[in-house]
């Protein structure tokens, strides 16, 4: 044999090597569920079927390429798998149109060809015809793989360093095989030989190929693999950036929320207080003052012009009151101090007892105990606080009731998702359900705040028999 194998034996030792690449494509499918690996998979197998089929159509002294419809079919469908895992690789389409609308052409060509290659089969044509649209069809393809591989060069990236060997060494076989058919001192099929074969050339050119496909595959994952810790980094790096931009907030909000406290509701107090004091000032002069014995007409006005300045100055420091309390309200909202369930609990609770212990109505109200404290988002306590107050305004005005009963409580039964649920009962006047669709802006405002909670508000109400709200929603925390 002069020093060169037999043919069976390296056709046995490429076909196990191909054999070995399917196996580590499969495997990498299992573990990553990436198309581009069953593709390449199944690309490799068709050649490796393709290539035993060519051994028995070597076998016929009228041996002619492409004249097997099987070989010719199989390995239509293998140069298919071959675009499409080359498309995948490079990311083609986003990096040169060109040679994708080039590839699919190539695609469509193969699929043209197999087809027209069928109906010839189905109809009897001879083998020789076609022999030779297989040879044109094959000529074809690699015209137009010389166009795109230089493209794909100026891609200039790491992967398709790969990519290029391997198609270089991929078609290099496939034209020495062509050439080799039409070559008889050369195609003489010894089996003493293996390379007086064309398969051996394409096998061989195949094997280089995936050993180059398999290492741009290994680059492409640890290169996918770096780009996926850049972007842990940079969400990483842009997390601390929000985090240092809400630090930064939330001290504005207690700026805020301090020269509120400390300026304007120490000046809107003092306003409340002396417009008191001077309307008590004024009131006790005019019914309790020293007057003249002798009162001329105009004099006789004073008392009425006096009493109208008094209650103008009682609605001014009522004024400044209901201003002192809606500050504080603001400023609850803008500290942060106050951003847990313990302290929203303890202002519902304080807002219940102002608008309703006065009013002649007995309050039932149950919270969450201490040691259920959490962190909330200033949003949804700013939210859940404006839904319950519009509740018992609500209630005030409308229901005549004389008991409530309040319950704010914490559902832990599923978890990792904690809910939230608020209930507010009374036994008032109530109203049908006809009326609920109709409800003014006080309502509509409750579901449009039990929806920016990602909750649901469902109101139960009975005429003469009580109404009851309930909101659920899931608790959002810090």
């Amino acid at each position: 044999m002069n020093g060169i194998p037999a043919y069976g034996t390296l056709r046995v030792f490429l076909d196990g090597m191909l054999g070995m690449m399917v196996l580590y494509a499969l495997l990498s499918f299992v573990q990553q569920r990436k198309a581009i690996y069953w593709q390449y998979a199944l690309y490799i197998l068709c050649m490796v079927i393709t290539f035993r089929l060519d051994d028995s159509d070597y076998a016929s002294a009228d041996y002619a390429p492409g004249a097997n419809y099987a070989v010719a079919l199989l390995e239509s469908i293998a140069f298919i798998l071959y675009i499409r895992f080359a498309i995948l690789l490079i990311n083609i389409p986003q990096k040169d149109p060109f040679s994708y609308r080039l590839m699919r052409m190539m695609t469509a060509l193969l699929v043209v060809g197999s087809v027209l290659d069928t109906v010839l089969w189905l109809a009897g044509v001879s083998d020789a015809a076609r022999s030779l649209l297989y040879t044109v069809n094959r000529f074809i393809l690699a015209a137009l793989a010389l166009v795109v591989v230089p493209r794909i060069v100026r891609l200039r990236q790491p992967v398709i360093s790969y990519f290029i060997l391997g198609s270089f060494f991929f078609v290099s076989g496939c034209v020495f095989a062509l050439c080799i058919n039409f070559i008889p001192a050369v195609f003489t099929r010894q089996l003493s030989n293996p390379f007086s074969f064309p398969v051996t050339y394409i096998q061989m050119g195949v094997v280089l190929e995936v050993l180059c496909f398999t290492l741009g595959l290994a680059r492409l994952n640890n290169q996918n693999e770096l780009e996926k810790q850049q972007i842990q980094a940079q969400l990483i790096e842009q997390l601390q950036e929000n985090e240092r931009k809400q630090q930064k907030l939330q001290r504005i909000r207690d700026d805020i929320a301090r020269d509120l406290h400390d300026e304007l509701g120490a000046d809107l107090g003092g306003i409340g207080m002396l417009a008191m004091a001077a309307s008590r000032q004024l009131r006790h002069e005019t019914t309790g003052g020293v007057r003249s014995a002798r009162l001329t007409t105009e004099e006789a006005v004073i008392p009425e012009t006096d009493t109208a300045v008094s209650d103008k100055l009682t609605l001014i420091s009522q004024a400044s009151r209901r201003v002192v309390v809606t500050m504080r309200e603001i400023i609850w909202n803008l500290n942060s101090i106050h951003d847990t369930l313990q302290n929203l609990a303890f202002r519902l609770e304080e807002t219940a007892r102002n608008l309703l212990v006065g009013r002649a109505i007995t309050l039932d109200i149950q919270l969450p105990s201490p040691d259920t404290d959490l962190p909330l988002p200033a949003e949804y306590r700013r939210d859940l606080f404006l839904l319950f107050k519009e509740a018992l305004h609500n209630l005030v005005r409308h229901a005549e009731a004389t008991e409530v009963q309040i319950r704010l409580s914490l559902d832990r039964s599923v978890p990792h998702e904690p809910r939230i649920e608020l209930l507010i009962r009374d036994n008032g006047n109530g109203f049908s359900s006809g009326q609920i669709g109709c409800g003014g802006n006080g309502l509509r405002s409750m579901e449009q705040r039990a929806r920016s909670l990602s909750g649901t508000l469902d109101i139960d109400s009975v005429p003469g028999e009580g109404t009851t709200l309930r909101f659920v929603g899931p608790l959002r925390e810090k």
